[in-house]
């Protein structure tokens, strides 16, 4: 039973950075946007322009749809 999904395949999906998987993977753990910025002490902007690039690379609008997603790829390698 897997908590998230697996780094690695994030990156090779999504072409993500390794800040947006470290996001990502925050994101698909429950955790807000802002507790995360406040965790990693980030700016609020930053975050969401991490966030909107996910949205982008992930081809997701909402944060909901995005976590979904996520969900779905924890169960791949």
């Amino acid at each position: 039973n897997r908590s998230g999904p697996n780094p690695q395949t994030l990156q090779r999906m999504f072409g993500l950075t390794s800040a947006e998987t470290h996001l990502a993977l925050r994101l698909a753990q429950g955790d807000a946007p802002l507790e995360i910025a406040r965790s990693w002490r980030l700016s609020r902007t930053t975050i969401r322009s991490q966030l909107a690039s996910l949205f982008a690379k992930t081809e997701t609008r909402r944060q909901a749809e995005l976590v979904a997603l996520l969900g779905r790829i924890s169960v791949l390698p």
